[in-house]
């Protein structure tokens, strides 16, 4: 299972935006030797394997891009000395990974940079996260959605498709991706050109027009049927259960309901690791008062409530809440630490082998 972060984003902005790698402190804060610095991007040097059959049967995925201080020759910056290499997919497949989503598996260098058409690094840091999202490149430059595809008009899946495509043969250049931004409204009626808007409000709306456009004629889009055909859901579909459990008779009721990113709270978190704890801690309902219906007592209890994730992603992608609910104008800016690799056991109540990471 991977991890991905998708901020939201103040007015709009992301640090991912505008063809930058990250986000860009204010200009008091800037010294001169940054003024002068040189940034270089190198071409990864080991093809992708993800997923990794160890001994003791864990799952656990690898960056390409960990080993970021060790010195490279001269020809490391020469993209043809480093010829795309196919991976085996075994691994993938023996782990669980859809067959349908492990086409042409491969090394991937650094693709080009996006520019800002007015407002738009929002949309920038978005189309950022999806095309280095392993299995969904793998897919959409298979070609296999374009050739069957049967949306008239706008198809939000071909679009991210088509810009994958250019952006991973465009090493070393900026793109405009106009035909996004020109169909916003396709996305969502709420969004407006030139305007602000927010990172992960874009993202939501883009999946679920992913979403539409991959499922077979005839199948509603919020069907079981649906979740399981849609490739949208393949690589970031899970599942969360919500346990309610009578604090006199103990019965627990189970809910289960599908979810494609986790929104995270960090007012009371200064790692990743707190804010899922935080997440999945258990709370009194109601302030403990009896005003919970147990099936089981037939009246009114107390009863505690957790969220649990029940069935993982290949993909985990994590929303960092940095607006207050009641002052959506002040922004949370602050750190948030986590490490390369995360345990996801302690959150998960479905069934797994041995331990959980994510990287």
């Amino acid at each position: 299972m991977e991890i991905a972060a998708v901020q939201s984003a103040e007015n709009g902005h992301s640090g991912l935006g505008n063809g930058s790698s990250g986000s860009v402190p204010p200009p008091s804060s800037i010294s001169p030797l940054a003024l002068n610095a040189k940034t270089e991007f190198h071409p990864a040097r080991k093809p992708f394997n993800g997923f990794i059959n160890s001994v003791s049967g864990d799952l656990r995925t690898q960056s390409v891009n960990l080993d970021l201080g060790r010195k490279r020759p001269p020809g490391d910056l020469d993209p043809s000395a480093h010829p795309r290499r196919k991976v085996d997919v075994s691994d993938f497949l023996e782990n669980g990974l859809d067959s349908e989503l492990c086409f042409g598996i491969t090394s991937r260098k650094i693709g080009a940079g996006l520019e800002n058409l007015g407002n738009t690094c929002f949309l920038n840091s978005v189309l950022q996260c999806l095309t280095y999202t392993e299995p969904l490149a793998a897919y959409l430059q298979s070609g296999k959605h374009q050739n069957s595809c049967h949306i008239a008009g706008f198809c939000a899946l071909c679009a991210i498709q088509k810009h994958v495509s250019n952006a991973l043969q465009s090493t070393g250049r900026s793109l405009i991706p106009k035909d996004l931004v020109s169909n916003l409204q396709c996305i969502s009626r709420n969004f407006r050109n030139a305007q602000q808007e927010d990172a992960h409000e874009y993202m939501v709306n883009l999946l679920e027009s992913m979403h539409k456009c991959c499922l077979p004629s005839g199948v509603p889009s919020e069907s079981p049927d649906a979740y399981e055909k849609s490739l949208v859901h393949k690589i970031f579909g899970g599942r969360l259960r919500s346990q309610v459990e009578c604090q006199q008779c103990f019965y627990c009721s189970n809910k289960f309901d599908p979810f494609l990113d986790l929104s995270l709270e960090i007012v009371k978190a200064d790692s990743l690791l707190v804010a899922l704890q935080n997440f999945t801690a258990a709370e009194m309902l109601d302030g403990g008062k009896e005003h919970y219906q147990c099936e089981q007592c037939k009246q009114k209890v107390r009863a505690n409530k957790r969220l649990t994730i029940h069935n993982a992603p290949y993909v985990l992608m994590i929303h960092l809440k940095r607006f207050y609910a009641y002052d959506p104008g002040w922004k949370i800016d602050k750190k948030v630490l986590f490490d390369h690799s995360l345990d996801m056991k302690p959150f998960f109540s479905g069934s797994y082998v041995s331990k959980l990471l994510t990287s």
